[in-house]
């Protein structure tokens, strides 16, 4: 990863690396199959996921994080160490509105997703906009017009200006979770997996958020 690649990331809140996993995507993919088939789903509905995916499935602890190349994108993107938070593996079915994970002032999260499945604008592709991981200012203002776009900006939600991250399996999606994300179009069964990984905290706000996180339900993914 280059200096500039770090900077668009800090400067945009995301940052798109091909080709990184291509030599395991195949066995990814069958443990994905085999701890769907082995473990409880929960969700709802159109987005159905196993919490910790990770944990669940030699092949993926060895892929995802003992391999160390997650880990490594994790510590070089927020620039010091980092510890795993968790993961989920989800598959779905439909639209993905626009969304952020939390609000936390003070806590730095970074999230990596990898698509099982090559997908693009049409087909269900990652949609963020640049710079909304910036905390403060107009941030609540700005989730408002998000929560009902066609009432408030007057556009349904996938006219929202945004980008979308086309990727092929192998490739690591890593943003801000802070980022205001969403996906339209996608056909069923979209498979996903995510690893998540939070700055040590520096401060007691961040150690509190970090604490909350952890504690914080996840059967509803």
């Amino acid at each position: 990863m280059t200096d500039a690649e770090v900077t668009r990331f800090r400067t945009f809140g995301f940052l798109h690396l091909r080709g990184v996993q291509d030599d395991v995507v195949p066995a990814v993919s069958d443990a994905f199959e085999d701890v769907f088939e082995n473990f409880p789903q929960v969700g709802r509905k159109g987005r159905a996921g196993v919490a910790r995916i990770a944990e669940r499935s030699e092949v993926l602890q060895k892929a995802l994080l003992a391999d160390d190349r997650c880990p490594r994108v994790a510590r070089r993107l927020l620039g010091t160490d980092v510890v795993y938070v968790g993961g989920d593996g989800v598959r779905y079915d439909g639209a993905s509105y626009w969304h952020r994970d939390g609000d936390h002032r003070a806590l730095r999260l970074l999230k990596i997703v990898q698509y099982l499945e090559p997908l693009d604008r049409g087909t269900g592709a990652l949609r963020i906009i640049p710079g909304t991981h910036r905390r403060g200012g107009s941030w609540d203002a700005f989730a408002a017009d998000l929560e009902n776009p066609g009432r408030r900006l007057g556009m349904r939600p996938e006219e929202v200006p945004a980008f979308a991250v086309d990727s092929s399996p192998g490739d690591l999606i890593a943003f801000d979770p802070h980022s205001y994300h969403a996906s339209f179009g996608g056909g069923d069964r979209r498979r996903q997996i995510t690893t998540t990984y939070a700055a040590v905290p520096e401060s007691a706000e961040a150690r509190q958020e970090l604490t909350s996180y952890l504690l914080a339900d996840r059967t509803l993914l």
